[in-house]
């Protein structure tokens, strides 16, 4: 009995070595230690070409583009490369930025990503003709000729007063400016290129015809009327004040003489800035192209018992002081008017309140109004530069229809 238990006892033993031994493992190394794994901290590589710049003409608004697409590379094999934001080698680039984005990322999860712009720029508005982008919209047969009276490049330091009025007092409306917003001449100045109309608000009230006047602005027509058929443009930046900046064509009326009809042709009215207190239906007028047309409700217009309007608008996606855009309008005919933005054309009035038959006059007013009301809250009248206060038109262009 004795025997059996020493025998077990060796069994024991020999099975707890064998297992140990069965436990361990060198991995391959000559000394049976364990060795660590290396792990890949190494980032790839991946370098973009330069940006790229091409100009197109006014009737191009995309362009094929080529370029030597990036590829990453790895310290070990795996490295994949795609692109996350852009356009491809060949692809059609609109005109603007494009921001191309590629990323390399290795097997172990690391990522680099490189980009790089291409930009496409268009040809400015051509003092040749209007400015048309993408569709080219004269009649065959025709071409546009420039009405000098009524155009303007505003290179120099001197207002034409044979092309312009700047006093309201002289120019046969009779209007003054729209209260508490007073139209004074001396705010209308030449320089840098452009016709400058700035805002002000007044140190202390100015009384005019029994009222105080807390504000100015400044109203611009042309003495050269305008005409039915003819294309009418500007490049305006707006200011940024509670105060507008337009472009629109008014017309005269008159009970004895005629017209009777009072009409009135918006292109372009703006404001710089909207409050809290701004009407409900304007709370987008200062990133807004607005156009309108008017028959305004007179005494002796026995047509109409009240103002009508047709109005058109395309809705923004940068404010209108942000910088200088071109407005147009086409009044093509007495019941069609196209209006464009930058060249491209974004609404219509088709079928206005009135025949818009007659003759008028460019306009430039910068006014208050009562439903964008002056607002003591972030108004920048006291603490705005020129800029901030100032409408600034580059340049104003009209153009009438001829045979080739």
């Amino acid at each position: 009995m004795l025997k059996k238990k020493k025998t077990f006892n060796y069994l024991f033993i020999l099975l707890a070595i064998t297992f140990a031994s069965c436990g361990s493992s060198d991995n391959g190394s000559e000394d049976g230690e364990m060795q660590e794994i290396v792990k890949d901290n190494i980032s790839p590589v991946i370098s973009c070409p330069e940006s790229i710049t091409l100009n197109v003409d006014v009737f191009t608004n995309e362009t094929q583009v080529n370029y030597t697409t990036p590829v990453g590379t790895d310290n070990l094999d795996g490295a994949v490369t795609t692109q996350t934001a852009g356009l491809p080698s060949g692809g059609l680039f609109p005109v603007g930025t494009t921001i191309n984005t590629f990323s390399v990322k290795d097997a172990a999860g690391n990522t680099s990503t490189c980009s790089f712009d291409v930009i496409v720029t268009q040809d400015e508005a051509s003092e040749n003709m209007p400015y048309f982008i993408s569709s080219n919209p004269t009649p065959s047969g025709k071409k546009w000729a420039k009405l000098d009276n009524m155009s303007d490049e505003f290179n120099g330091t001197t207002f034409d007063d044979a092309k312009w009025h700047r006093n309201p007092s002289t120019d046969g409306f009779g209007w003054i400016g729209r209260f508490p917003g007073l139209f004074e001449s001396d705010n209308v100045t030449v320089a840098d290129g452009n016709l400058n109309i700035t805002t002000e608000k007044f140190t202390s009230p100015k009384n005019v015809n029994r009222l105080d006047w807390t504000h100015g602005g400044a109203i611009v027509r042309s003495k050269e009327k305008a005409k039915q058929g003819n294309f009418y443009e500007c490049r305006m930046k707006a200011n940024k004040t509670i105060m507008s900046s337009t472009f629109w064509i008014s017309f005269k009326q008159n009970c004895s003489t005629g017209p009777v009809r009072k009409l009135e042709l918006d292109i372009q009215e703006c404001v710089g800035r909207v409050h809290s207190n701004t009407a409900d239906w304007a709370k987008d007028y200062a990133n807004v192209f607005a156009s309108n047309t008017w028959r305004h409700n007179r005494s002796c217009d026995t047509a109409f018992d009240e103002s009508k309007q047709s109005p058109s608008k395309t809705v923004l996606t940068e404010e209108n002081n942000s910088r200088y855009f071109v407005y147009g309008c086409w009044w093509k005919s007495s019941t069609e008017i196209l209006f464009y933005l930058d060249g491209e054309l974004t609404h219509s009035i088709l079928n206005p309140p009135a025949d818009f038959d007659l003759e008028g006059h460019l306009t430039m007013a910068i006014e208050t109004y009562d439903w964008n009301p002056v607002n003591p809250d972030g108004d920048i009248f006291n603490t705005g530069s020129f800029d901030d206060l100032t409408t600034k038109y580059d340049w104003i262009r009209s153009w009438k229809l001829e045979n080739l």
